[in-house]
Protein backbone atom coordinates (compact mmCIF):
# COMPACT_ATOMS: atom_id res chain seq x y z
CA UNK A 1 0.00 0.00 0.00
CA UNK A 2 1.48 3.26 -0.76
CA UNK A 3 0.18 6.93 -1.47
CA UNK A 4 0.63 8.56 -5.26
CA UNK A 5 -0.60 11.31 -6.98
CA UNK A 6 -1.52 10.76 -11.05
CA UNK A 7 -1.66 13.40 -13.81
CA UNK A 8 -3.80 12.43 -16.88
CA UNK A 9 -3.18 12.86 -20.59
CA UNK A 10 -5.81 13.37 -23.09
CA UNK A 11 -4.37 12.58 -26.79
CA UNK A 12 -6.49 14.55 -29.22
CA UNK A 13 -8.48 11.92 -31.43
CA UNK A 14 -6.38 12.37 -34.81
CA UNK A 15 -2.64 12.10 -33.06
CA UNK A 16 -3.49 9.59 -29.82
CA UNK A 17 -0.25 7.41 -31.19
CA UNK A 18 2.13 10.80 -30.84
CA UNK A 19 2.97 10.42 -26.94
CA UNK A 20 3.60 6.72 -27.25
CA UNK A 21 6.10 7.15 -30.11
CA UNK A 22 8.28 10.38 -28.55
CA UNK A 23 8.58 8.69 -26.21
CA UNK A 24 9.81 5.38 -27.06
CA UNK A 25 12.26 7.54 -29.53
CA UNK A 26 13.35 9.52 -26.54
CA UNK A 27 13.67 7.06 -23.92
CA UNK A 28 13.75 3.63 -25.86
CA UNK A 29 11.05 0.64 -25.08
CA UNK A 30 11.78 -1.85 -22.71
CA UNK A 31 8.88 -4.29 -22.43
CA UNK A 32 4.91 -4.17 -23.25
CA UNK A 33 2.90 -5.40 -20.81
CA UNK A 34 -0.52 -6.29 -22.35
CA UNK A 35 -3.51 -6.66 -20.10
CA UNK A 36 -6.90 -6.84 -20.24
CA UNK A 37 -8.81 -4.68 -17.27
CA UNK A 38 -12.16 -4.13 -15.92
CA UNK A 39 -12.63 -1.56 -13.69
CA UNK A 40 -15.56 -1.19 -10.67
CA UNK A 41 -16.57 0.98 -7.90
CA UNK A 42 -18.05 1.12 -4.80
CA UNK A 43 -18.46 4.58 -3.56
CA UNK A 44 -14.98 6.46 -3.85
CA UNK A 45 -12.93 3.10 -4.24
CA UNK A 46 -11.78 2.04 -7.62
CA UNK A 47 -10.96 -1.60 -8.02
CA UNK A 48 -8.86 -2.14 -11.25
CA UNK A 49 -9.30 -6.61 -12.05
CA UNK A 50 -6.51 -7.14 -14.73
CA UNK A 51 -5.44 -10.36 -16.76
CA UNK A 52 -1.70 -9.65 -17.89
CA UNK A 53 -0.19 -11.82 -20.14
CA UNK A 54 2.93 -13.93 -18.96
CA UNK A 55 1.47 -13.17 -15.40
CA UNK A 56 -1.67 -13.97 -14.29
CA UNK A 57 -4.51 -12.04 -12.34
CA UNK A 58 -4.65 -9.07 -10.51
CA UNK A 59 -6.22 -6.97 -8.27
CA UNK A 60 -5.95 -3.31 -7.24
CA UNK A 61 -7.47 -1.37 -4.58
CA UNK A 62 -7.55 2.50 -4.97
CA UNK A 63 -8.97 5.01 -2.35
CA UNK A 64 -9.80 8.22 -4.09
CA UNK A 65 -9.68 11.75 -2.12
CA UNK A 66 -11.60 13.99 -4.67
CA UNK A 67 -11.40 17.13 -2.97
CA UNK A 68 -9.18 16.43 0.24
CA UNK A 69 -11.43 16.22 2.42
CA UNK A 70 -11.35 12.11 3.49
CA UNK A 71 -7.94 12.08 4.63
CA UNK A 72 -5.19 9.62 4.36
CA UNK A 73 -5.87 7.62 7.33
CA UNK A 74 -10.02 7.03 5.98
CA UNK A 75 -8.17 6.08 2.66
CA UNK A 76 -6.36 3.74 4.19
CA UNK A 77 -9.06 2.00 6.19
CA UNK A 78 -11.11 1.76 2.85
CA UNK A 79 -7.98 -0.01 1.71
CA UNK A 80 -6.93 -2.46 4.36
CA UNK A 81 -11.28 -3.30 4.58
CA UNK A 82 -11.29 -4.35 1.14
CA UNK A 83 -8.09 -5.75 1.28
CA UNK A 84 -9.56 -8.49 4.09
CA UNK A 85 -12.56 -8.52 2.71
CA UNK A 86 -11.48 -9.66 -0.72
CA UNK A 87 -8.66 -12.54 1.50
CA UNK A 88 -5.58 -10.45 0.05
CA UNK A 89 -2.84 -11.64 2.65
CA UNK A 90 0.14 -9.18 2.65
CA UNK A 91 2.63 -11.54 1.38
CA UNK A 92 0.25 -11.12 -1.49
CA UNK A 93 1.23 -7.60 -2.22
CA UNK A 94 3.42 -6.64 -4.77
CA UNK A 95 5.91 -3.98 -4.67
CA UNK A 96 6.79 -3.48 -8.18
CA UNK A 97 5.07 -3.14 -11.59
CA UNK A 98 3.95 -5.59 -13.93
CA UNK A 99 6.72 -4.03 -15.98
CA UNK A 100 9.56 -4.90 -13.68
CA UNK A 101 7.76 -8.65 -13.33
CA UNK A 102 7.81 -9.18 -16.60
CA UNK A 103 11.79 -8.27 -17.41
CA UNK A 104 12.87 -10.17 -14.20
CA UNK A 105 11.10 -13.25 -16.14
Amino acid sequence: PKQSSIRYYQPLPDRSDDLRQTLAAALGLLVVVDKQRHIYFIDNVKFHVDEVQGLGAFVEIEAIDQDGTLGLDHLQQQCAYYQKALCIEVENLLAVSYSDLLLAT
